[in-house]
């Protein structure tokens, strides 16, 4: 009725090309739904609802800590990086599960309406949920590989302004396919509203492509550390027991960490495999796309119900001990700030038997027949046993101290470098 009222208002000579474009929208619509089709929109609904319940009570949950931490903590919990990071990845996931909720609508009304305010919101929710969890994913595995790799932590400022940085790509990701092609750039795509398939293009460089640079950076990142991490293990029993409780303490911490980056990249890659052969022409059926809806929107319950049984945990080995105890096993290549420890190695030479060392000699440490008894010389009026061989023997001294002598066990807040100054002590609950 409103389109009808608009044509009678509209000078005559551009009635057909706004009848164009409403016969236009019309045929974008999926309408009726399939009965698959509806029922896979079902199974996305069931879990949209599950993760944005859970998600909305967490966000709740955190921010209320946020403002009221001092009954709880010693510590203000916005400067653990790592729960500051979590927390945008569950925003992240509360968009997606905003987006997916939306498939309610199309239920109840049997289709699937274009140029509607809820195509154009699903198709934006969308558009900042997906990039915006394997992005923060990414931020997460950045985090914990300067952690370990580099034995370095992010300054608070530094800190605030990489997560202000994150969503402000995310939301030129969104802004370009409306500058591009307009409100209408949102039409039914597959099995929901999303970019026509008509811009490939568009959807590489603002969606799919950061997926899987999320993913695949993850990996990489992931496999680096493991390989660090096992180095730092072996080199612990030269390092000392004293520090092997450390050791322990950030092996825990990238073992959560990289829960949240596999159970983003098991979830997301059905979908975005599915996306990727529909832009190669070999498009899979609905009933694919609404099983892959099903399983990315559940990963804001995921997330939720992973943060749930680590939190404790999180917080309390997340932040550095009083000893810098994960600046001790960057195994660093030249000079690094941060070291807490110094350790010395010095190696003694003494000889036994007698005799001189010859810097020449092969490596074995000896020679056969340095002193022969035919020579003829007196040797103090008795005669010497011949010396079949000379060792030398070097005894390694290896002394460890603190870089910090003078260090004091008073609490400095955890939004400090972890490269200056004292360190830190840890959470206390």
């Amino acid at each position: 009725m409103s389109a009808l009222i608009l044509m009678g208002l509209m000078p005559r000579n551009n009635e057909h090309s706004l009848s164009a474009r409403l016969t236009s929208v019309h045929e974008l619509d999926i309408d009726p739904l399939p009965e698959s089709h509806r029922r896979g929109l079902i199974a996305i609904t069931v879990m949209a609802f599950l993760s944005l319940i859970a998600t909305s009570i967490l966000l709740g949950f955190i921010t209320y800590r946020l403002f009221f931490w001092r009954g709880n903590y010693t510590r203000y919990i916005g400067y653990n990086q790592y729960i500051v990071l979590i927390y945008n990845l569950v925003l992240a996931d509360f968009q997606q599960s905003v987006a997916f909720i939306i498939c309610l609508r199309w239920i109840l009304r049997d289709k699937i309406e274009s140029g509607t305010a809820a195509c154009f919101l699903q198709g934006i929710w969308l558009q900042i949920g997906d990039p915006g969890s394997g992005l923060f994913v990414l931020a997460i595995a950045f985090h914990t590989f300067l952690l370990v790799v580099w034995g370095r932590k992010m300054s608070h400022k530094v800190f605030v302004s990489f997560v202000v940085g994150v969503w402000a790509f995310v939301a030129l990701m969104v802004i370009i396919p409306l500058a591009m092609h307009g409100a209408d750039v949102y039409v039914p795509a597959g099995a929901w509203c999303w970019i026509s398939d008509e811009f490939e293009t568009t959807r590489l460089w603002t969606h799919y492509i950061w997926i899987f640079v999320s993913e695949f950076g993850t990996v990489i990142l992931y496999a680096v550390m493991y390989f660090q991490l096992r180095r730092q293990i072996a080199a612990s029993a030269i390092l000392g027991n004293s520090q092997l409780e450390s050791l322990k303490r950030l092996r825990r911490v990238v073992g959560y960490m990289t829960i949240y980056p596999t159970v983003y990249i098991v979830l997301s890659l059905p979908l975005a495999a599915g996306r990727m052969a529909t832009a190669d022409g070999d498009a899979p059926n609905i009933v694919f796309f609404c099983c892959s809806g099903a399983i990315i929107t559940s990963s804001g319950l995921v997330d939720v119900v992973l943060y749930t049984l680590t939190r404790r945990n999180l917080i309390i080995d997340s932040e550095p001990s009083q000893d810098h105890s994960y600046n001790k096993f960057t195994g660093s290549k030249g000079k690094r700030a941060g070291e807490t420890n110094l350790t010395t190695i010095t190696a003694v030479p003494t000889r036994k038997l007698g005799g001189t060392f010859n810097d020449d000699l092969d490596r074995d440490g000896s020679t056969d027949n340095i002193v022969s008894p035919a020579h003829g010389h007196h040797v103090h009026d008795h005669e010497m046993t011949p010396i079949g061989k000379v060792y030398q023997e070097t005894t390694i001294e290896i002394t460890h101290e603190p870089a910090y002598p003078n260090e004091v066990s008073s609490e400095r807040s955890s939004k400090e470098d972890f490269s200056s100054g004292p360190p830190q002590a840890g959470w206390r609950r």
